[in-house]
């Protein structure tokens, strides 16, 4: 009870305070000590998962606690792995579908259509499965259409699938992973092209259009249209030249005293363009020789007179005919020549993605300029761009004084708004610098002062004398009034024994 009459309001509010959380930790570690702590057994259930993990549950006696906003069933930590074995035994949870054991129960007298649609659903519920099994998928659905078998194969219709998956939260689905979806449920169903299976996310977005061959969409006349992938190559193409034309503007003019857009026209179109020509070789141009025939017939000696021409001339009388005979000599020569068809066949392949055609326009934060300078401006910029009359491309230069008002504005009230934020933190540093000086004062000057009671009572256990207490009220306060007035008589009493004798004699008679 001295200890506690010894100590000060704030000391004994301490003792208290200290007590109440060393009592109130202990409560809390036996409180959670005690507690049973519960582990999802399983997470993102469907209803139909739920609803029969839970009549295992209950059917078993098994304690439970239920999560809707993860569906997820909760279970002691000490039964969670050996309640999964046991439902792993039950076949729980299905994955919200039904697989192939549909034909576990197989009923009798089963029509061959109802068998053809439990097919149809064991085949959704097992693809089902699968695609969840991948990191980014949450969810799926998939419905499979397989017509029925036609006799002439130009009637057969083709089947057809189609996938609805739902991702998980800040997940996405790369092209090559689309890719192995479609390949994935293309082999599962007899009978399915990858060009029949479509594949939408929750958002309602086609991701089958991610896995197209080229990056272009083409219409049945084979002309592209154009698509948002196809228009940022053109903004991509735009910026390059942009980049390519900005810093001899701002090295002429100077920072934000030109403005430049450029307008780049892709061309998107397929083409393909086949020649063939027969071209002639060899020296004299008239190609190679592939064969000649050449045949001559000569005939030399006499022949007999001709009988004459027939008519009315022979017939006159008195007319006469030369009946000898006429030496004759007779050439004939005949060559053919027959030469190679020389052809060159040449096929020139378009690729998609070619400028059809570049437009830039320049202004340039200046009242007026001659004409002859706007010309040289021009010439720059249109070497910049690549500039090609003949693909129909335009520069336009300009110059125009720039309205800068708003920017002007803008920029003073951002340099007050920078001004006020340095005065506000001016201040907060001087306050703060203030109220460590003052800290940092009262704990030296508290330290000095204990250093110098610290070391006169070492020395000779120096009692302080009243004059001392004056000059320093402080070391009243520290050491306290009793103290200093028992310190007081004790020297006293050692300097004058015999003033203290007499004066315990008086009291001892009067008391007497």
């Amino acid at each position: 009870m001295l200890f506690w009459a010894t100590l000060k309001v704030w000391q004994k509010a301490s003792l208290f305070l200290a007590v109440f959380l060393v009592l109130g930790l202990l409560g809390m570690t036996v409180f959670w000590a005690g507690r049973t702590v519960y582990e999802p057994l399983f997470t993102g259930l469907e209803v139909e998962d739920q609803s029969a993990i839970v009549a295992y549950l209950r059917e078993n006696k098994i304690p439970y606690q239920l999560d809707p906003a993860a569906n997820a069933i909760l279970l002691p930590r000490s039964e969670v792995y050996e309640v999964r074995l046991s439902l792993a035994q039950e076949g729980l949870p299905r994955g919200g579908s039904t697989g192939f054991e549909i034909f576990d129960d197989s009923k009798m007298g089963m029509s061959e259509f109802q068998q053809r649609i439990s097919y149809v659903r064991a085949l959704e519920g097992e693809l089902q499965r699968t695609l969840t099994q991948m990191d980014a998928i949450d969810s799926a659905r998939v419905s499979i259409v397989i017509p029925e078998q036609r006799l002439f194969l130009e009637q057969q219709l083709p089947s057809t699938a189609s996938v609805m998956v739902r991702l998980r939260p800040g997940a996405r689905l790369e092209p090559d992973q689309i890719r192995a979806i479609i390949h994935l449920v293309s082999h599962s169903v007899d009978g399915l092209q990858p060009d029949n299976v479509a594949i939408l996310d929750a958002r309602g977005r086609n991701l089958s259009d991610m896995l197209l061959d080229e990056p272009f969409v083409y219409s049945s006349d084979g002309r592209g249209t154009v698509t948002s992938l196809q228009r940022i190559m053109e903004r991509e193409r735009e910026r390059d030249l942009e980049h390519k034309v900005r810093p001899m503007l701002e090295n002429s003019f100077g920072p934000g005293n030109y403005s430049v857009v450029i307008k780049v026209d892709l061309d998107f179109d397929k083409k393909k363009v086949s020649t063939k020509e027969h071209v002639p070789q060899g020296d004299t141009g008239q190609g190679i020789v592939r064969s000649t025939n050449k045949t001559d017939e000569s005939y030399t000696g006499q022949s007999a007179a001709a009988p004459g021409v027939p008519g009315t001339t022979t017939n006159i009388p008195g007319y006469s005919i030369n009946t000898q005979p006429v030496a004759t000599d007779y050439n004939k020569t005949e060559t053919t020549v027959n030469f190679e068809i020389s052809s060159r066949e040449s096929d020139e392949v378009v690729t998609p993605g070619g400028i059809r055609r570049v437009t830039a326009s320049v202004l340039v934060n200046r009242e007026q300029m001659p004409e002859a300078e706007l010309a040289e401006l021009r010439v720059l910029v249109s070497g910049a761009i690549g500039f090609n009359e003949a693909r129909g491309d335009s520069v336009v230069v300009q110059a125009r004084r720039f309205d800068t008002t708003w920017a002007e504005s803008l920029a003073e009230e951002f340099r007050r708004d920078r001004m006020l934020r340095v005065a506000m933190g001016s201040v907060i540093a001087l306050v703060t610098l203030a109220c460590l000086g003052a800290t940092g004062f009262w704990w030296l000057k508290r330290r000095r002062m204990r250093a110098a009671l610290e070391s006169v009572q070492k020395e000779s256990k120096h009692v302080p004398t009243i004059q001392e207490m004056l000059t320093s009220p402080d070391m009243l306060a520290f050491q306290g009034e009793m103290a200093v007035l028992e310190e007081q008589l004790k020297a006293y009493a050692r300097n004058n024994p015999a003033e203290v004798a007499n004066l315990v004699n008086e009291w001892i008679s009067s008391d007497s």
